[in-house]
């Protein structure tokens, strides 16, 4: 009878022993499935992450793609407008010049009409000369204005506009002084 006790204990121990084991194998793949759960909830939180932080990214490489467009195309205008009023303003100068050479050639007070006639040009054109050719030349070219409104534009060559003046000596000129007054 002890042996049959002893039997039934041996068999009662290695059930509890075999209970035991397989909660510890539960408790540990319990904790590991936990474990593997916090693992993929944190990843999926990342990807998540992730994904939304490529998403701002595309959306500023957009923004920035626009903004270089922009800035492009603004720069493009700037430049087309650049060169349109450099050549406007090379062909005033030029035209202006034309104006006083002619002014030069046949000194006399003309109207706009007229320089319209001689230049060529149309009305708007040939008063923005004017006004060129008195920027240019405000010694000699003279602007006025007649009634109506009328645009006048005379020549006043240098002998009337300086009086003559008595020659002291030529000895006590400088010659630097002689050059540059025949440059002018």
């Amino acid at each position: 009878m002890f042996e049959e006790l002893l039997e039934l204990y041996k068999a009662k121990a290695e059930e509890i022993e075999k209970d035991r084991k397989e909660a510890q194998a539960m408790i540990t793949l319990v904790t590991a499935i936990d474990k593997m759960a916090n693992e993929l909830s944190s990843k999926q939180s990342s990807v998540e992450v992730l994904g939304r932080l490529i998403d701002q990214v595309d959306r500023l490489s957009k923004e920035v793609a626009d903004l270089k467009s922009q800035l492009r195309t603004r720069h493009g205008r700037s430049t087309i407008v650049a060169e349109q009023t450099g050549n406007e303003g090379k062909a005033l100068d030029h035209h202006a010049r034309s104006l006083i050479d002619i002014l030069a050639e046949r000194p006399g007070r003309y109207t706009t009409s007229e320089l319209v006639d001689m230049l060529g040009l149309n009305k708007t054109t040939v008063i923005s000369v004017m006004k060129r050719a008195l920027d240019l030349d405000p010694k000699h070219v003279k602007m006025t204005q007649g009634k109506r409104r009328k645009l006048y534009l005379a020549y006043v060559p240098d002998e009337e506009k300086q009086p003559v003046e008595p020659e002291a000596s030529s000895n006590e000129t400088d010659p630097v002084k002689m050059e540059l007054m025949a440059m002018t």
